[in-house]
């Protein structure tokens, strides 16, 4: 008898399950490897050349701790939604990402339009985008319909 089995990774289960979302495949499709390429053509040695590879999980990252809390217990919005805020140390120990690189790969992130930061008293906030739109060569498009292009100087 050939049962179907309902697999682990049954995507039906995790869209009626708790903490879960969805991204735009043309991140991974297109525009990371854009990034990185522009990246690498910055640097022409191949030895010692400063890796790019941590900006996926670095955008992964800050995604998966979105404040999804629209407003606050006394009613009023809530300036926390939308943003992620772990600390420099908290993305450190858990990505294991040297300190000194996280403000690079959060400034490419922002170049590239896939987080808006943003200095408060006590930190960071990080506004990633959901990135709703992407062009065929592998470019974030604003809501004007424009290529957001970073500054390539965003790569050194």
């Amino acid at each position: 008898m050939d049962e179907k089995k309902v697999l682990p990774n049954d995507k039906a289960a995790l869209l009626s399950a708790n903490n879960y979302e969805m991204y735009n495949l043309d991140l991974l499709r297109k525009v990371f490897p854009r990034i990185i390429a522009e990246h690498d053509a910055q640097f022409q040695r191949k030895q010692r050349k400063p890796q790019i590879r941590d900006v996926i999980t670095l955008y992964f990252y800050l995604l998966s701790y979105v404040d999804g809390k629209h407003t606050r217990s006394d009613g009023s919005k809530s300036d926390r939604f939308g943003a992620s805020f772990p600390s420099i140390e908290k993305i450190t120990t858990d990505l294991g990402i040297a300190t000194k690189r996280i403000k690079p790969l959060a400034d490419i992130l922002e170049a590239n339009g896939l987080i808006r930061q943003k200095i408060v008293w006590n930190g960071k906030w990080y506004y990633p985008s959901f990135c709703p739109r992407v062009s065929d060569d592998g470019y974030l498009v604003n809501q004007d319909g424009e290529k957001i292009v970073p500054d390539i100087s965003v790569y050194k």
